[in-house]
């Protein structure tokens, strides 16, 4: 049975099933009344009997199952959301992200993971419904910001990330810094009260050759060494630097260490 997805499909689907059905029935009754021949106008009559009989039968069956497909696939599409969605933030979880990162792009890779500064303190003085809370703001503030250059989307817990194929890696360090001062500078209000977070951000760049497990091996690094340091800031990984050295206007440089 074929794919049905839209109302052009389910229309096409039952005039398939109409013709098909007419000429089966058709040949059968053709067959019948040669060999049993009486007169044309019986013939004729038998004829308009069975264009008239399958049109009234074959229709609403081919409408019932055409339905019964199209809605099966749209449950399908669906799911398939549902598994490429964080529940949480709305926002592509791990495995979209994953999938995204497999995609073939002849471009560089660039990738960044941002992390909520002690997050587990929000959690331990506010509940962890007003975590939820700050989770979910902070998905939107990134999905505000980052959005144009490329997928967002929150890796588990705490941690965002940004993968981006068409965007100079210079432009995406300006972005974050943007991104880290605006959730620095913006409280976010809860039942709780306002709560004050701060990011920090890990900053790693692929070219085809490389592996998207090196890449992840190199943002993740790159972010713990911000943790480190302090926390609120921007940590390139070694290659990072190595691009962004060549166009440093293009970096917060307030937010940016050790370039």
């Amino acid at each position: 049975m074929p794919a049905i997805t839209n109302s052009r499909e389910l229309v096409r689907y039952v005039l398939l099933v109409k013709l098909f059905a007419l000429f089966i029935a058709l040949s059968v009754d053709l067959t019948t009344q040669l060999v049993f021949f009486t007169s044309w106008a019986a013939v004729v009559r038998t004829c308009v009997i069975t264009v008239v009989t399958v049109g009234v039968i074959a229709t609403p069956v081919a409408l019932v199952f055409g339905r019964a497909q199209r809605e099966l696939q749209a449950a399908k599409r669906r799911l398939e959301e549902i598994s490429r969605t964080d529940p949480l933030t709305g926002l592509p979880n791990r495995r979209a992200l994953l999938e995204a990162s497999e995609a073939p792009a002849p471009q560089t890779m660039v990738l960044v993971i941002a992390d909520i500064d002690q997050f587990k303190f929000v959690n331990d003085r506010h509940g962890h419904r007003t975590g939820d809370l700050v989770l979910q703001m902070i998905g939107n503030t990134m999905a505000a910001h980052l959005s144009d250059y490329g997928l967002v989307g929150r890796l588990g817990g705490e941690e965002f990330a940004l993968i981006s194929s068409n965007t100079p890696v210079e432009r995406i360090v300006a972005v974050i810094g943007d991104l880290l001062r605006a959730v620095e500078r913006t409280p976010i209000i809860t039942p709780a009260g306002a709560v004050q977070v701060t990011m920090s951000a890990g900053i790693a760049v692929r070219d085809p050759a490389k592996s998207f497990e090196t890449l992840y091996a190199d943002a993740d690094e790159a972010l713990s060494e911000a943790k480190r340091l302090g926390r609120n800031q921007i940590r390139l990984s070694a290659r990072t630097k190595d691009v962004v050295s060549s166009g440093r206007s293009a970096a917060p440089m307030s937010l940016v260490q050790g370039l």
